[in-house]
């Protein structure tokens, strides 16, 4: 087996919110020369080597890091200096990329299981980004619907793919509520909504998209554990995932951040051409086409 699909094995038993990553990682392209590029660049005055998929793969998920950073200071809000929580850090790549570049006091990764720091450590040496983990980054358990912080502990919050995996997405907001400063931002992205092109979190198996909303569960599943063709474990973990998911939709995200304490300021929806066919038709066109979305919003 090859170095990246090594990886996305590893990534895929890590938690709901690595999966999500990586599905940003491949629909996007996000920052495809980052860090790794950046540096061979910058050492090398003759014309930059293609990255391979295992560089391309790391430098993606510091280039999400920057989307954050990018995204946070377009509304004049720098995390230089402030108490940052990212909130389903998973294996904490993206986290990794914003106490680096970013500078926070502090910067706290939280996710039900709790991030391997040695592995993130060996990966970010193995791509020359960093020799040691900043100081002010750390990680800590929570649950789905409790962070183990005290009161307004946060300036600002981050959360990154993580949403639509979430089982109570109220209760969670209002737990946000909780931890962050009156004076507070939060920054979420979600990507992808269940009734978008790639909502199963199935491309693995269906690169075309809309197979959940087209085919029966039965359909779908065959195919994934195909004796001839299925890694068992991944098409299991991928299964469970899916069957999952919490079938959020853009409406559904604004209520419950509402709800939970929050007044959203300004939204990006995540949005491309797509292909529709007959069996689409029963669905609004805005769930169909609205893939994600990045917002920030603040306590109210």
């Amino acid at each position: 087996m090859g170095q990246v699909q090594h990886e996305v094995r590893r990534v895929l038993r890590g938690g709901c919110r690595r999966l999500a990553r990586l599905l940003i990682a491949i629909a996007n392209r996000v920052a495809r020369w980052g860090a790794v590029g950046q540096q061979r660049n910058e050492s090398d005055s003759a014309a930059p080597e293609p990255l391979s998929a295992d560089e391309r793969w790391f430098s993606e998920h510091i280039g999400a890091a920057r989307q954050v950073a990018t995204f946070l200071a377009q509304d004049g809000i720098s995390l230089g200096g402030k108490r940052v929580a990212d909130i389903g850090c998973g294996d904490g790549i993206i986290d990794l990329g914003i106490a680096h570049e970013t500078g926070p006091r502090e910067l706290i990764g939280f996710d039900l299981n709790l991030t391997d720091l040695p592995t993130l450590l060996e990966r970010a040496r193995r791509y020359h980004y960093l020799d040691e983990l900043p100081s002010a980054l750390s990680f800590c358990e929570s649950t789905p619907t409790q962070i183990p912080a005290a009161a307004g502990s946060f300036d600002v919050l981050v959360s990154w793919s993580c949403f639509e995996h979430v089982g109570d997405p109220l209760a969670l907001a209002k737990e946000m509520r909780r931890v962050i400063a009156d004076d507070g931002h939060l920054m979420l992205q979600l990507w992808p909504f269940y009734n978008s092109e790639h909502g199963s979190h199935l491309m693995d198996w269906y690169p075309n998209g809309f197979v959940h909303l087209l085919e029966p569960e039965a359909t779908i599943r065959a195919p994934m554990f195909d004796a001839a063709a299925a890694d068992d474990e991944h098409a299991s973990y991928m299964w469970e995932e899916y069957t999952k998911l919490n079938q959020l939709r853009l409406d559904g995200l604004q209520r419950a951040l509402q709800d939970g304490g929050f007044a959203i300021r300004r939204v990006r929806l995540l949005s491309h051409d797509i292909q529709l066919s007959d069996g689409l038709a029963r669905y609004p066109l805005s769930d169909l086409t609205i893939a994600g979305v990045m917002l920030i919003a603040v306590p109210v």
